[in-house]
């Protein structure tokens, strides 16, 4: 049998299945859309064809893979194998994802959020290599995270930690999806920009971005950024606010967890992160304790996208390290 695993990071838009070795060394790679409307029994079986395509990419097929792993949004239940349910995968409820991919391909399947997944990636094999205590954001449609503890995923007792995104950072702020007020990710996200943003047009502000919104019914994070690089004062102050905000997130993550790195990825931040990066390193850098702030690097993302998958590598690698090739998950 070959030392080969497969991982596959599921999405609302789009699937991304690799086959690679406990180094990090991709053979094998397929992206493809996940058309997650269609209900779970599609997309599993899209799911499996990805991985099966990555794998012939590779140059095997899939029995000859010893695992795959599965990077997931939503709440989950990793004891059981559970996608409980996630925005993003419309129909999904307490769908038994590895007992599905494990009987389906004939080899063992792992779940982990998709965000966790991402920051063991960073840690083993792209921005964090070598480091410790490690925490991702990634800042996106939605913002999330995970952390990394003595470079392990820290789970917590119920497998719920790592919602970095909910941290709130604005007393009374903008409302969240989540129904709170003021989280981060009603402020730096994408779908808290946009909406912050047809807020201003709808006050009579931010004309370029009025003058778009008269041709379509939402604003992404791109337009607005190209907005306010062409100097729309409105659309400035929205990133002005997500580097500020952002920043008060990064400095308590530095106080909280006295990390070696702070990671930050996601499309928000590939996009637009030349209009807030810097602003909310500055402003972690005013608000966090000297002492842990001594250590602490603000670094993006190595990997981008592969963090995920490449993180779901490592989760198998050390399942087979602990387990002894049992490949069962250890008790949180």
């Amino acid at each position: 049998m070959t030392d080969l695993y497969g991982a596959i990071d599921l999405g609302g838009t789009k699937l991304r299945a690799v086959v690679a070795d406990l180094e990090g060394n991709i053979r094998g790679e397929v992206i493809q859309p996940s058309e997650a409307g269609e209900g779970p029994e599609p997309v599993i079986a899209r799911m499996i064809e990805t991985l099966e395509a990555a794998a012939v990419e590779a140059s095997v097929s899939v029995s000859d893979i010893r695992a795959v792993g599965v990077a997931s949004p939503g709440a989950l239940d990793l004891v059981h194998g559970l996608v409980q349910e996630a925005p993003q995968l419309p129909g999904w409820d307490r769908v038994p994802l590895v007992e599905i991919m494990s009987k389906r391909l004939g080899i063992p399947a792992l779940l982990e959020n998709d965000a966790n997944a991402a920051a063991l990636g960073e840690n083993r094999f792209g921005a964090g290599r070598g480091t410790r205590f490690l925490v991702y954001l990634t800042i996106s449609t939605g913002v999330g995270g995970g952390i990394i503890i003595d470079r392990k995923v820290y789970h917590g007792v119920s497998g719920a930690a790592g919602e970095l995104g909910h941290m709130v950072v604005w007393f009374n702020g903008p409302r969240c999806l989540c129904g709170e007020r003021g989280c981060l990710e009603a402020i730096a996200s994408g779908t808290g920009l946009s909406w912050r943003a047809k807020e201003l047009v709808d006050a009579g502000h931010a004309p370029d971005l009025a003058a778009i919104l008269r041709e379509k019914d939402e604003l992404d994070a791109d337009e607005i950024a190209d907005a306010a690089r062409a100097g729309d004062k409105d659309a400035q102050r929205l990133f002005d606010e997500a580097g500020l905000y952002l920043g008060v997130a990064l400095a308590n993550y530095v106080n909280i967890f006295n990390p070696e790195m702070i990671v930050l990825g996601g499309g928000v931040l590939t996009g637009a992160g030349d209009l807030f990066f810097d602003h909310a390193g500055r402003i972690m850098r005013q608000l966090a304790r000297k002492e842990p702030l001594k250590y602490v690097r603000l670094e993006r993302t190595a990997l981008g996208d592969r963090s995920g998958p490449l993180g779901m590598i490592a989760a198998l690698g050390d399942m087979v390290e602990g387990d002894k090739g049992s490949l069962k998950r250890p008790e949180m």
